[in-house]
């Protein structure tokens, strides 16, 4: 049965009209909600090995909880997650975990997040609450195709038989039947292996589509998007115009031949486009493809801001982007409720959050505070309690307050915790490094590929820029590009320029590297085994081996007095 695009925000306005409500309600009374969640959590996982040795039962408020209960990271979680693993029984939840979220992007073993059916119906419940909003605000959206790109749902199983992978790929299988048909990408296309033919084939079945929502969280695999389509543009017009798919291509045939009724002829289609590539300076875009696109859902917050700024080379630049909100394979933490920044409202109803101000995370006698005692404008790391069993869990991030709904602050993400280097006591964190960047480029009218940080040992510590152009620029530019980074990074943070003109710290280093090794060092990485919907390039890397992962062309030191 066809299904008229225009029921769809109908239907999700009505079945999650009464969540809205309950969420609002809850949100004027944070700490009550707060306060009762963690009860219900400590008692139903009482009898639990990690409730027996803290003593949930004995617990009464979130004051007797910090006194109980210590803060832990993954490694001392470890133990119990591995006896889950195993199929072990009342280890950190009374209900048995049905999946293991694996985190990505960081390097040896994959951290294994225990998934209950009640942590994953509580995400899918702040995920109803944001297709809400959404549809509240952009009825239009499902009026043509949804292109999303995400990993594998499974990607092994557990000695016990318990499926691992990712989540976004069991969210994506798992969405409403309502919307699912609104998909422009079966979900088996995900599971190609190869890079180049994975997106290949998404950009040729969304070419005969009208895409009217992107919808992927991570900024970086947007702007992914745009640029391959201008890549492959010759082919993918070719494979239109024959219904054909590239015979080169790495597709497994049982994955070809499920395309094969998908795929016909569309010359017109294709003459169409080749016009337009005409009339636009020979490059196919998605502003060009898909005129109607309505709404880009990702992050912005972060460093995802540097991909933000190149969206309007490859996308409509008045099309509305909604932020994906505080998420995680640990925890869905906040819901954008606009469209405005990348600020979402606190999960309160679904996890359990403690806070630490940013300037105390080191001290020992660091304050803990509840959502009620958090300030605009301020920044703090973030400690969570969860349905599935992670308790006061220290997920290393820092997020800001940018306001607040009802009673309820407001967050973004800001950074990892770890995004932070000290070679000589100055703390530069990678948002300062992403501000600088921006800076830099709004004052010099100069695009890049990328461009990320990294330090360098010799006789003085210093940091070095790596950064890929489309086309290189003039040497006198590139003296000024690192000239004004420097610059802006003196502004930003007081102990960088001390120690700069103490000369503890040497003058940074701008290097080049060659056109495409973005797209080379994110392909072998995810060759290694990382996810490609949720690789980000960090733009502050304290290793001193990173920059040998790219080609450079040209070094550029940067004056001593910026």
């Amino acid at each position: 049965m066809q299904i008229i695009p225009s029921v769809i925000p109908n239907v999700i306005k009505l079945s999650a009209g009464r969540l809205a409500r309950r969420f609002e309600r809850q949100c004027r009374r944070p700490r009550e909600v707060q306060e009762r969640l963690l009860a219900d959590i400590l008692e139903h996982n009482a009898e639990t090995a990690y409730g027996q040795r803290y003593g949930f039962d004995r617990i009464r408020s979130l004051d007797d909880y910090r006194r109980a209960v210590p803060v832990v990271d993954y490694d001392a979680l470890e133990p119990y997650i591995e006896r889950m693993v195993r199929g072990e029984k009342l280890q950190l939840t009374a209900d048995d975990p049905v999946f293991f979220a694996t985190t990505s992007g960081t390097t040896g073993r994959p951290k294994f997040i225990p998934v209950t059916r009640e942590a994953r119906r509580a995400k899918a419940a702040m995920g109803r609450l944001w297709l809400y909003h959404l549809v509240r605000d952009h009825p239009d959206v499902f009026d043509g195709g949804v292109l999303s790109v995400v990993s594998p749902e499974e990607e092994g199983r557990t000695p016990a038989g318990i499926p691992y992978g990712s989540e976004s790929g069991h969210l994506y299988r798992n969405i409403p039947a309502l919307v699912r048909r609104r998909y422009a990408v079966p979900y088996d296309i995900f599971t190609i292996h190869d890079y180049e033919s994975k997106y290949y084939t998404i950009l040729r079945l969304c070419l005969s589509e009208d895409i009217t929502m992107i919808a992927t969280a991570n900024s970086s695999t947007v702007l992914l998007l745009g640029q391959k389509m201008v890549e492959y543009q010759e082919r993918l017009l070719q494979d239109l115009h024959e219904g054909t798919l590239d015979a080169g291509l790495e597709v497994p045939p049982e994955i070809r031949e499920m395309l094969h009724g998908r795929l016909a002829p569309e010359p017109e289609r294709a003459r169409e486009l080749a016009q337009r590539l005409e009339r636009n300076g020979g490059r196919l875009t998605p502003a060009l493809c898909w005129p109607n696109l309505r709404m880009i859902g990702c992050w912005k917050g972060g460093s995802a801001g540097l991909y933000l700024q190149q969206f309007p080379e490859y996308f409509p630049p008045d099309v509305p982007i909604r932020d994906w909100g505080y998420l995680a394979s640990e925890v869905r933490g906040s819901v954008p409720l606009s469209d405005e920044g990348a600020g979402g409202v606190l999960a309160i109803g679904v996890n359990v959050f403690e806070f630490v101000r940013e300037a105390e995370i080191d001290r020992e006698d660091r304050t803990f505070l509840a959502v009620e005692e958090l300030a605009a404008g301020e920044r703090y790391f973030v400690f969570l309690t969860t349905a599935s069993g992670l308790y006061r869990y220290d997920i290393n991030d820092v997020v800001e307050v940018v306001g607040f709904y009802e009673r309820t602050p407001v967050i973004q993400f800001v950074q990892k915790g770890h995004g932070v280097v000290s070679l000589t006591g100055e703390k530069l964190y990678e948002a300062q490094v992403v501000e600088a960047v921006q800076k830099a480029r709004e004052a010099m009218s100069i695009e890049f590929q990328f461009i990320a940080a990294s330090v360098q040992w010799d006789r003085q510590p210093r940091y070095i820029f790596l950064a890929e152009f489309g086309e290189k620029p003039p040497h006198d530019t590139l003296v000024k590009l690192g000239a004004a980074i420097e610059k802006h990074l003196r502004a930003i943070n007081h102990e960088y320029k001390g120690k700069r003109e103490s000369l503890r710290l040497g003058h940074p280093i701008l290097k080049v590297v060659a056109p495409g090794e973005e797209d080379r060092y994110r392909r072998a990485k995810i060759e290694e085994g990382r996810r490609d919907s949720q690789f980000k390039l960090i733009r502050l890397n304290g290793d001193f081996e990173f920059q040998k992962e790219f080609k450079v062309v040209e070094e550029v030191p940067v004056s001593r007095t910026g």
